[in-house]
């Protein structure tokens, strides 16, 4: 479906809060987030208007919306808390728990951007040569649970992902704990990659 936006909506002071939270100052860009914005605030009223059993309470209604925003407007990656702080005004902490409870409650139905999500870190992720370990930079916690959760799953006798000492988002990976995430994630992308992201 092709939402078409009128931008004269916003007046210049509302658009240039938007642009920053956006991350853009490219028209097309902002153009394009906006439409994302409003294909997931178009499925939530689709479900609300069909009956489709919306959630009541407030943290359950924040979790719906969130859910709908990594469908429409997040590329089918799971956002950092940061991001989702900016979004829903919520600390560091709350955002944490609003993304970890998206995760649990729609596990199946989030489980090829969860999968994108953390091939894209360990893709991301430069071997040290002077340490034997590969480092990276995780800017969610979540996505760090997610890893580690892998890690103690399939192969407890591993090294966790830990953070480099003396800096802020960077961690370090062993070398076998590496092997075993790039193997699991490229497993799973070979099982869904004929079939689309749902929506």
């Amino acid at each position: 479906m092709e939402i078409e936006i009128d931008v004269d909506l916003l007046d210049e002071g509302e658009k240039e809060k938007l642009r920053a939270l956006f991350k853009t100052n490219n028209e097309v860009e902002f153009k394009t987030a906006l439409q994302g914005i409003a294909y997931s605030a178009i499925t939530e009223y689709k479900e609300m208007l069909l009956g489709k059993g919306l959630p009541t309470r407030a943290d359950e209604i924040k979790q719906h919306r969130l859910y709908h925003l990594i469908k429409h407007y997040f590329n089918g990656r799971i956002p950092s808390e940061a991001e989702v702080s900016s979004m829903f005004q919520l600390t560091d902490s709350e955002s944490k728990a609003l993304i970890r409870n998206v995760k649990t409650k729609f596990r199946y139905q989030l489980e090829k951007e969860i999968s994108y999500t953390l091939r894209n870190v360990i893709s991301s992720a430069e071997f040290n040569e002077s340490k034997n370990e590969y480092h990276v930079v995780i800017q969610s916690d979540n996505v760090l649970e997610e890893l580690n959760r892998l890690i103690s799953t399939y192969a407890p006798q591993l090294d966790p992902i830990t953070k480099v000492r003396g800096s802020a988002r960077k961690f370090q990976i062993s070398e076998d704990s590496y092997a075993l995430l790039e193997n699991k994630l490229n497993a799973e992308q070979e099982v869904a990659i004929s079939e689309p992201i749902d929506d």
